[in-house]
């Protein structure tokens, strides 16, 4: 009989339920939308306990869809946003409403420290540049802004570290998601309490559970649980991984040759290496779902969400007409010119303070050359990132590419001209479900190790090769806009 697995993937506002086979075969998904909560400017919450509700609906769904019983889920994992924080006190209740990875209240506290060089104390123990998302600074904005809920912290959270709480009752959180949190000691492999001083939060070095690995039992579900989510009591929980992690192993990467890229809300490249190297350049850096590795990741939320923007507002019949954007797309890409879009509208790494914007538009452009232009500027935008990925070491052969711009051939076309090298298109819709899923097999002991699991459950592949002509148009571009990208980020420091 087959091995079945659960796969939980907890999005920035998606939350996703799938069973897959041990060998990476989807049975299906069922997803539920949670809206985001703003109370504020800069704000992105979602209630607590109705995640858990979502959970427990997309897992009834999923096993109702499925016609499999509980009983074949051999193993549960999880995918989840990285950053953010969610709170509970010590007897599990949620604090306050959890914070989402896209939330920025804490940007002037991060430009404060920036200013006094709190950045550059922090990164030889974190190996993490200062985001406003990061659990330390949103734990320092709470103890100034929202003592009374600070008080109550029992025990400080990531996504899936509560949701898995939910199933099992025991508190722990996970290292490739923790070990980014701007808390955790890289070379040490622990909570550094140098860090929690730095940031002024040193009473929350007794409020970190357990570290786990991504395929380390952290418990079973419950009988309350499984009477909720309909999974059954003693089904076995382990770790799972951040997202970024997820998308790297359902590509099939497992060290530096591959370079994974996610397009989604956010633009993100990733290598895998085993070991920390060393540069002048601030990477950042965390645990890799194998012993002994670790990831370097650059990105922005600069993807597919400034093309949803544009045309929700301005041409919102065209919302699902995505054979006419990439229409309109291909015939940008024939054009001798073009004009330069920055997909900064929600922000970029790249500075704390770029906004989005077109520049050099002209009477004689029409809406094609608009959402060319927005194709365009957000393949530069992760070149930006990318590039950068690509200089830490050599060695890299081919990238491997997922989320939803992945559907569009000539986006990919775009980016794999741009970067000058192979890229493949990997064929699956929901990574984060398989990923997680994977996560449970190892744990299960299907397979001995992640390297293996990988191995064998890599996905169909299409592959595309660059033009070198297309490559010296596209980079030609890229450096005017890099040119404006560093001119602004000058201009605003």
């Amino acid at each position: 009989m087959s091995h079945y697995f659960m796969g939980i993937d907890l999005g920035g506002t998606v939350t996703k339920a799938g069973i897959y086979t041990a060998e990476g075969r989807e049975v299906t998904v069922a997803a539920q939308t949670l809206p985001l909560l703003s109370p504020l400017p800069g704000f992105c919450e979602r209630n607590m306990a109705d995640l858990w509700t979502a959970t427990c609906d997309v897992i009834r769904r999923a096993l109702v869809e499925s016609h499999l019983s509980a009983e074949h889920i051999n193993g549960i994992s999880f995918s989840s946003h990285g950053k953010g924080l969610y709170l509970v006190d010590k007897s599990g209740a949620p604090v306050r409403n959890g914070i989402v990875s896209s939330d920025s209240r804490a940007q002037p506290l991060v430009t404060a420290w920036k200013a006094q060089g709190i950045d550059r104390q922090a990164y030889p123990h974190s190996f993490q540049q200062l985001w406003p998302s990061h659990p330390a600074a949103l734990l320092r904005w709470l103890k100034l802004n929202e003592p009374e809920s600070y008080a109550r912290i029992g025990y400080v959270l990531m996504a899936h570290d509560y949701i898995r709480y939910c199933l099992t009752q025991e508190f722990t959180c996970e290292e490739t998601n923790i070990s980014g949190s701007q808390l955790f000691n890289l070379q040490h492999n622990e909570f550094d309490p140098a860090l929690f001083a730095l940031f002024g939060i040193e009473e929350m070095t007794n409020c970190m559970p357990k570290v786990i690995g991504s395929a380390e039992l952290a418990g079973v579900v419950t009988t309350d649980a499984a009477a909720l989510c309909g999974l059954k009591a003693g089904t076995p929980v382990f770790g799972g991984v951040f997202d970024v992690v997820g998308a790297a192993i359902t590509s099939g990467v497992y060290d530096s040759t591959q370079l994974s890229a996610v397009a989604g809300t956010w633009s993100i490249a990733t290598r895998v290496f085993d070991n920390i190297i060393p540069d002048e350049y601030p990477y950042v850096w965390g645990k890799f779902s194998i012993p002994g590795h670790y990831f370097a990741h650059e990105g922005s939320p600069t993807s597919a969400s400034n093309l949803t923007w544009f045309i929700h507002h301005f041409f919102p019949d065209l919302l699902d007409d995505h054979d006419k954007l990439n229409q309109w797309a291909v015939r940008g890409y024939e054009k001798p010119d073009s004009i330069l879009f920055f997909p900064w509208l929600y922000g970029s790494n790249y500075c704390d303070s770029l906004s989005g914007g077109f520049l050099g538009l002209g009477g004689h452009h029409d809406a094609a050359d608009m959402v060319y232009a927005i194709y365009q500027g957000i393949v530069f935008s992760h070149l930006l990132h990318q590039d950068k990925l690509l200089q830490l070491s050599d060695g890299t052969r081919t990238i491997r590419f997922t989320g939803g711009p992945t559907h569009s051939r000539i986006w990919m076309q775009m980016f794999c001209d741009a970067s000058n090298l192979p890229l493949e298109i990997v064929d699956v819709e929901q990574s984060g479900c398989r990923a997680a899923a994977i996560c449970a097999a190892v744990g299960a002991g299907d397979y001995a190790g992640f390297e293996q699991a990988i191995k064998a459950t890599l996905p169909p592949l299409i592959r595309l090769e660059p033009d070198a002509v297309k490559h010296q148009m596209l980079r030609s571009r890229f450096e005017r806009f890099k040119r404006v990208a560093d001119a602004l980020s000058t201009a605003e420091s």
